[in-house]
């Protein structure tokens, strides 16, 4: 009788977990869910994965405002070319298992950022696309305060990507992306998200605040967007930094 006490325990406790665990899933789907629906819908979002922003931005290591334009092509194509005046400019370019800073190749922790900028730039698709591996890391407490709703993918081995969401609209206000690095410690780049605006049916932030390990280092806010259907691959090559996008003059207009 003992042997089957055990057994009937062992297997209702099984049970119980094998429901928890659902439950949890069927949360993370629902609010991925509700964030898809504040975006614009899946379908609207997989037609929307390549396209350029333009604006400017404030940083704390650079005296003046620098003119950026960004190009992205989901999931890992990023181009982001900033101007601080004539003589002042930083180049980022990343191709997949390729990247590239200022003309040269980008190794470690500068292509791991990139992978994690590229990440962010993809939200809410990076998200969607990953749901099964996407996990419920509770509630999270906003650079202003607000609590929101986390979920965290982890990918690369060492790279962790956070979304702070709203869970009364399904916006993404906080993203937070990790580096771990050996002996366990880690680099956390953070951005915050507010002026939502819809551009052809796709909701997008046009105004991000940065942070980097804790501190304050600038902003971001977006002048305008252009959503491509795809972007010339050469937009990509960092082998020819020299060379400039398609629309790249409107970025300094």
């Amino acid at each position: 009788m003992k042997v089957v006490y055990k057994a009937m325990l062992v297997l209702c406790l099984t049970l119980l977990l094998v429901g928890c665990d659902r439950a949890g899933v069927d949360e993370v789907d629902a609010l991925l869910d509700k964030v898809a629906v504040a975006y614009g819908g899946e379908e609207r979002l997989s037609a929307a994965t390549a396209f350029e922003q333009y604006g400017e931005t404030v940083s704390a290591l650079f005296r003046q405002p620098g003119r950026v334009h960004r190009a992205f092509q989901y999931p890992d194509r990023l181009r982001i070319d900033i101007r601080y005046g004539a003589n002042n400019n930083e180049l980022r370019i990343l191709a997949g298992a390729m990247a590239w800073k200022q003309g040269e190749p980008a190794t470690g922790v500068p292509y791991s950022a990139m992978l994690l900028q590229a990440a962010r730039l993809g939200m809410p698709n990076t998200l969607l696309d990953h749901r099964d591996s996407v996990r419920d890391a509770g509630t999270i407490i906003s650079r202003q305060g607000t609590t929101l709703r986390a979920l965290e993918l982890s990918f690369h081995g060492n790279l962790r990507l956070v979304a702070g969401i709203d869970p009364a609209t399904g916006r993404i206000l906080e993203s937070r992306g990790i580096i771990t690095a050996k002996r366990g410690q880690g680099m956390e780049f953070t951005a915050g998200y507010d002026d939502f605006r819809m551009i052809d049916g796709r909701l997008f932030a046009f105004r991000e605040t940065h942070y980097a390990m804790g501190s304050e280092m600038g902003h971001t806010t977006l002048e305008r967007i252009k959503i491509m259907h795809q972007l010339p691959a050469e937009l990509f090559d960092g082998s020819r930094p020299e060379r400039p996008g398609p629309d790249q003059h409107m970025a300094w207009r």
